[in-house]
């Protein structure tokens, strides 16, 4: 007990110092999609450095602050529009974590199998059919569907479930090329694995394909960004010792994910293993595909594609990451494609998790961008992450085609 409330002291401690630096002055309220869609100024964060430097004085977790940590979607677009340079990454994270103190243990439970489900996901591939016949069945069931409006979480999961289709996972390989450029080893990813193997294996062509050997462990788990969204520290640790222990090889230039959301949680190992030795290193060779793909000159011949597609930018690859022109840049070498930024709000409501456990929020936030996209009257949109890719979809439906960049990239390759 005493270690726990140690361990919960050097927390406040450490928010009280990181939310010391917010100087309140409400540049972030615009770059904020929760407070665009309630206006209130605890959904701000802004509103929720002020919750939390009360939280960390009083050494006390209320309601209120658990609600409006609970209800932020951790896109990180504060960040960059801070001129103050608050570290509301690091705060949010913190928060998540204190929050879940005093939590009901029947709340903890569902996150804590929300998470395992997620996050086992590669393990549980076979399973998948099943579990959907029987999503469909409780979604159609005249019995059980007016039980739903109870339970909007688990209507929207289960109306996700039964409308993505699973593929099989590609398993351990290695895929090695003559005269090789680079040599990198690829997450698969947890919940990529199951249903975006298209992106998995387009990844592997064009990297191949500009003479850049893949190597794809087979023993790998989740990066721990699921875990870490619901507040689990030391799970999330868990998940990324083990994932350095796979993919931390000899004779590796690079490690590659196709997946911004990952990405974001890699390229923090070094601060979330609290600079253990290894994670520094391992982040610092961590890298999205397209901004991998963008430091060399290609030597890929793309079929010509004239067309107009939309590029939607994913938060964790914009804001975490920083990557924002690599996408524009690598899909710039398709002749005759043109590109075209998505207008309106920048988040769709994804989040990692977010989308489950705030579901009503998560699709008011992603209405602006829905109808952002829809008035653009473009019927392809490319998004580099996994978790926008779903939400995109929950949103348009068959009315917008959505691809990874790199299944793009990869269907222009001449054959």
């Amino acid at each position: 007990m005493g270690t726990k409330s140690q361990s919960l002291t050097e927390e406040f401690d450490a928010i009280a110092e990181l939310s010391a630096t917010c100087v309140h002055c409400g540049f972030c309220l615009a770059a904020c999609p929760t407070y665009s869609v309630t206006s209130m100024e605890n959904d701000s964060p802004r509103g929720r450095i002020w919750l939390l430097a009360q939280a960390a004085r009083t050494k006390e977790v209320n309601d209120s602050l658990r609600l409006h940590i609970d209800r932020c979607i951790g896109c990180e677009a504060c960040v960059p529009a801070c001129p103050s340079g608050v570290r509301y990454d690091d705060l949010i994270d913190r928060a998540r974590r204190v929050v879940n103190v005093g939590r009901s243990k029947r709340e903890l439970l569902g996150r804590s199998v929300v998470v395992a489900s997620f996050s086992r996901a590669q393990r549980f591939g076979s399973l998948v059919p099943s579990a959907q016949a029987l999503a469909r069945g409780v979604v159609k069931s005249s019995l059980l569907r007016p039980q739903l409006p109870r339970l909007p979480r688990v209507q929207a999961l289960l109306e996700q479930a039964a409308t993505i289709e699973p593929q099989r996972s590609m398993g351990t390989f290695t895929s090695l090329v003559p005269n090789e450029r680079a040599r990198v080893v690829m997450l698969t990813g947890c919940i990529a694995s199951v249903f975006f193997e298209e992106v998995n294996a387009a990844t592997v062509k064009v990297l191949n394909a500009e003479g850049i050997s893949v190597i794809v462990p087979k023993e790998q788990g989740c990066c721990g960004a699921l875990a870490s969204h619901a507040g689990q520290h030391r799970p999330a640790q868990r998940a990324a010792r083990a994932l350095i222990a796979a993919l931390d090889l000899p004779g590796i230039d690079a490690v590659v994910t196709n997946s911004a959301g990952c990405g974001a949680m890699m390229k923090d190992y070094g601060e979330l293993l609290e600079h253990e030795i290894g994670s520094d290193a391992f982040s610092g060779r961590v890298v999205d595909v397209m901004e991998f793909l963008d430091r060399f000159k290609s030597v890929i011949r793309y079929r010509p594609m004239p067309r107009e597609i939309l590029y939607h930018e994913p938060c964790h690859l914009a804001f975490a990451q920083g990557v924002r022109s690599a996408g524009p840049s690598v899909l710039g070498r398709i002749p005759g494609l043109k590109l075209r930024l998505t207008e309106g709000p920048n988040c769709c409501g994804a989040g990692g998790l977010y989308s489950a456990t705030q579901p009503e929020l998560a699709h008011q936030v992603g209405e602006a961008k829905r109808d952002a996209i829809l008035e653009a009257g473009i019927d392809l949109l490319v998004s580099g992450n996994p978790g926008c890719a779903i939400q995109l979809n929950s949103l348009l439906g068959d009315r917008v085609n959505i691809l990874h960049p790199i299944v793009l990239l990869s269907r222009a390759i001449e054959s």
